[in-house]
């Protein structure tokens, strides 16, 4: 089964109309005596809570409820409806196609991430269509600075950021239960994971490698150990199939600069780790720091970081010299208010903040501060006073871009759109 492709928006539409209520989200803009539509995300899960909700303000507003199917697909062909009072309409051209994107378990994407695996429609509106104002929202609801941060809110309870924002007119969602990984706990010499899921039977659990694979067929939900001799070998595929056909999936690639971690993997063998990461010493994605820098060695880390950022990531330790020596940090310190120190230097700093995580690594009884800084395709950069600053990493040390670095990184930064 493919992971990406095209279902016709008419196959939706007969979907929808079959099913007897279906929750969904609308975010609405007043147009005259009717309401255009600006968004509507659907679930497809007889199973998921529904918390009703209606902000309604002046220029726009958002219901949470649960409709008709038939009402549902007559709005995703386009007719008129009237939901609640509101006389909704959806903009014009729609789309005959919607992609669909299939995803695993604790993939995060558009902001969304769920424990199991789950298929994607979404329809993209007509970008030519008036945006929502930007002006204050009062009214019936909570107060929002604009339209943008009132439908992230809405819709996931975060702060607007406008690197993710997309031009969905419609978004429907149906969660794939089937198996998926509850839970995945990586030692030095075992990986154990807690398979759960609705249909089981004929599945089989693989862990593959270059060398070699081990299976084993399931006949329902429960934790399995897969004995990790020389430890898990780099570019591991832990996969979860019935045939042809995979339920839920994770990759292990060796550690790296700016990788990002999900939630249902816990790695019990950070020493190990720390030393694949410090074996080709400090260069383009690694710098080390002995401890949390002050004045001007505080700057350079955090033009280092705007560096990483800017580029294709990379990863700050604090805790080891620059002999690779892990010598910890300083002893009868809080560990905790040194990542605020760290967060609150990121946040007060660079702009736009970098996507980064801190995490704390236990090595041989010393402990190591690590920040894993993700690559986002878009320049960075370190605010001095008034004066913004754009650095790039070559080799082990961080420099001035010159104008076409800064002019290429913007250009192929994504272009930041609205809801």
């Amino acid at each position: 089964m493919a992971n990406n492709g095209q279902t016709e928006t008419a196959a939706l539409v007969a979907i929808l109309g079959e099913r007897a209520a279906v929750n969904v989200r609308l975010a609405l803009i007043a147009d005259g005596p009717q309401w255009r539509l600006h968004h509507g995300q659907i679930t497809l899960d007889d199973n998921a809570p529904l918390k009703e909700r209606a902000w309604r303000y002046g220029t726009g507003s958002f219901l949470e409820l649960c409709l008709p199917g038939t009402t549902i697909a007559a709005l995703l062909k386009g007719d008129e409806q009237d939901v609640q009072g509101f006389h909704v309409v959806s903009p014009h051209p729609l789309s005959s196609t919607a992609s669909v994107r299939r995803l695993r378990g604790q993939e995060e994407w558009s902001r969304l991430t769920t424990p199991w695996p789950r298929t994607e429609w979404t329809i993209n509106r007509d970008t030519s269509v008036s945006q929502p104002s930007h002006d204050l929202l009062v009214g019936d609801g909570p107060s929002f600075l604009n339209f943008d941060q009132a439908l992230s809110a809405f819709l996931y309870q975060r702060p607007y950021d406008h690197t993710t924002n997309r031009t969905d007119l419609w978004r429907i969602i149906q969660p794939q239960r089937a198996g998926w990984f509850q839970k995945i706990t990586i030692g030095p010499d075992l990986l154990t994971v807690v398979v759960d899921g609705e249909g089981l039977d004929g599945a089989v659990l693989e862990l593959s490698w270059a060398a070699d694979n081990q299976a084993r067929p399931l006949d329902g939900a429960d934790t399995h150990r897969f004995a990790l001799p020389g430890g898990l070998a780099h570019d591991s595929l832990l996969i979860l199939r019935r045939k042809d056909q995979w339920l839920d999936w994770r990759s292990f690639p060796a550690p790296a600069h700016g990788r990002a971690r999900d939630a249902s993997v816990i790695w019990e063998q950070p020493g190990p780790e720390l030393d694949l990461l410090l074996a080709n010493g400090e260069g383009q994605h690694l710098e080390c720091k002995r401890e949390v820098p002050e004045g001007e060695s505080r700057k350079k880390m955090l033009k280092t970081i705007a560096a990483f950022a800017s580029q294709d990531g990379g990863t700050v330790l604090i805790g080891v010299r620059d002999d690779l020596r892990v010598v910890g940090l300083p002893e009868g310190v809080n560990v905790d208010k040194q990542i605020l120190q760290v967060v609150g230097m990121i946040r007060d700093n660079l702009e736009p903040v970098p996507s980064y995580e801190t995490r704390v690594i236990d090595h041989d009884g010393k402990t190591v501060l690590a920040i894993e800084v993700s690559g986002g395709g878009q320049m960075h950069a370190y605010r001095d006073g008034q004066r913004a600053e754009f650095y790039v990493r070559v080799g082990p040390n961080t420099v001035l871009a010159r104008h076409h670095e800064i002019a290429a990184g913007f250009q192929q930064a994504p272009v930041a759109t609205t809801f």
